[in-house]
């Protein structure tokens, strides 16, 4: 399936996200990344995949509000980007 430049640079943020020692360490955090890459790989739903990352990592940084790793910032902005309606009212996260 030929992705859509939007998808693949959320896939990019996606694989940046996933290098950092920190996430790896995290399995909660490295089955987020592995399922919404596999999810956009599979469907190429760009608008769809965001909006669920968006949303699971705003589950996330509320609950690892003091701890949650620096390399997610850009991921999260990018689901915000990436998304419609919801997302752009950029609800707290804990992300920095």
């Amino acid at each position: 399936m030929q992705l859509s430049e939007q998808a693949n640079q959320l896939l990019t943020a996606l694989k940046t996200a996933y290098q950092d020692p920190q996430i790896q360490a995290d399995v909660e955090l490295n089955g987020l990344l592995v399922k919404n890459s596999q999810e956009l790989l599979k469907t190429g739903n760009y608008h769809q995949v965001a909006a669920d990352l968006n949303r699971n990592l705003q589950f996330y940084g509320m609950k690892h509000i003091n701890d949650a790793p620096q390399a997610l910032n850009p991921l999260y902005q990018a689901t915000i980007n990436a998304t419609h309606g919801r997302a752009y009212q950029k609800v707290p996260t804990g992300f920095h």
